[in-house]
């Protein structure tokens, strides 16, 4: 009965035609509250997710834990036995393959990353010895990856570059280069020495040194021939940028200039490649001035990149041919004006970023340093001894005496008498 008084209310209400004002709410009754918007407190999450490992955790319960733990040693005790070897039975490696693989599946389930590098190495030797070398190198991976979440990043680079060897023995040099890529980006990310050789090596895997032009610029020398074959993967190009933006973003242009010599042969090589070639042309002669050598970059630009007719009517030719000449003449703001050009302002960062160091005028092509020299101060000039009265006195008896003794070889030489040219014409008596 309330619901329907309630509806014949709000139909009067609403459509009543008289002219009587609606009773206003008592002062005594409550207005709701609004409802306000409470922010929601991100500090809260941050705190928790800092304090919280970045490890994958562990939702196995300790009994379903304990029985995975279990089955992984029952899974490496089988794979031992398979590859023992008695009187009349040999080691069985595809067998044991099998057991290991088990085994580190059950610790990965456990998040035991460290027992289960253990197993996928075991499993890639045991691949490698069958002859399965692109399972081998793949076991290799999973491997690099599970001491990459421990922070080995020396042993995630050891299992990367093995998985690199399988690939080889597989005939797949591209796959081959992005596992060597990421053995360096593994010594990279924890510091650890060997980087810049490890990255030249994967440029050098995807390709060699006999078709790189700058291979002269390596700054680590590689004991092989240098021979193999240029690598034409549908990644390596991309592979190849990222060597020449980590190279230049530390200011390693000899190595970035090597790489991206790699790089302009495999886009070259490319029937397809148009926009990607012509940026690698451009960053090449930006890498070139940045270097201070002139020189080269004109010659580079002139017998290499200008002989490509698709590359000259694009604004990347005639930007690093105004810059070259800019460079050549010391006109600085023509080096600033072409600074600010559209087409570098598209460029990647970390090369639009060498842009705007090149200078002109006292140092052509160089790039500011951080820390400027200091200049050389002059040496301080001696300093005159402090006049003395008595060293005054002895130089005027010495000027005085001087004069006199001038004044007297004068005397004697105008009582001298030399005669007439007429007189000694007169005394020659000719007949």
């Amino acid at each position: 009965m309330s619901y329907r008084s309630n509806i014949t209310g709000a139909k009067n209400e609403l459509f009543s035609t008289s002219t009587k004002p609606k009773a206003k709410p008592s002062s005594s009754s409550t207005r709701p509250a609004a409802k306000t918007s409470s922010s929601y407190d991100y500090s809260k999450h941050a705190a928790k997710t800092s304090s919280a490992s970045s490890l994958p955790k562990c939702f196995l319960s300790a009994e379903a834990k304990a029985k995975k733990e279990k089955e992984a040693m029952e899974a490496r005790d089988s794979a031992k036995k398979a590859m023992q070897s008695g009187f009349f039975t040999s080691a069985d490696p595809l067998a044991a393959y099998g057991y290991y693989k088990k085994a580190a599946d059950c610790y990965k389930s456990t998040c035991d990353f460290k027992k289960e590098a253990m197993m996928r190495r075991s499993a890639a030797s045991c691949q490698m010895t069958n002859g399965h070398f692109s399972s081998a190198a793949s076991e290799y991976k999973l491997a690099a990856k599970c001491h990459s979440n421990l922070d080995d990043y020396s042993s995630s680079s050891e299992d990367y570059r093995n998985s690199g060897v399988a690939w080889t023995y597989a005939n797949d040099n591209s796959r081959c280069g992005e596992m060597l890529l990421e053995s360096a980006k593994e010594l990279d990310r924890g510091g650890l020495p060997g980087a810049a050789a490890a990255f030249e090596q994967a440029v050098e895997s995807l390709c060699p040194d006999a078709n790189n032009t700058f291979a002269a610029f390596r700054a680590n020398k590689s004991e092989s021939d240098g021979l193999g074959q240029l690598c034409t993967g549908a990644f390596v190009g991309e592979q190849l940028w990222s060597v020449v933006k980590h190279f230049v973003e530390r200011k390693q242009l000899s190595s970035a200039l090597y790489a991206l010599g790699a790089l302009t042969e495999y886009y070259e090589n490319d029937t397809d490649s148009t926009s990607t070639l012509y940026k690698t042309y451009f960053t090449t002669s930006i890498v070139q001035i940045s270097l201070g050598d002139i020189v080269a970059a004109e010659k580079t630009y002139m017998e290499k990149h200008l002989q490509r007719d698709s590359y000259l009517p694009t604004d990347e030719c005639r930007i690093a041919e105004d810059m070259i000449r800019a460079v050549k003449d010391f006109d600085s703001d023509k080096v600033e004006s072409l600074k600010k050009e559209r087409k570098v302002n598209n460029m990647d960062v970390f090369v639009r970023s060498l842009v705007m160091e090149i200078t002109s005028g006292g140092k052509v092509g160089g790039i500011k340093s951080s820390k400027s020299k200091p200049k050389p101060t002059p040496a301080p000039a001696p300093k005159k001894p402090a006049p003395d009265a008595a060293a005054d006195d002895d130089d005027d008896d010495d000027d005085k005496e001087l004069e006199e003794a001038m004044a007297d070889l004068g005397a004697e030489l105008d009582g001298v008498d030399v005669g007439d040219d007429e007189d000694d014409e007169d005394e020659i008596d000719l007949t």
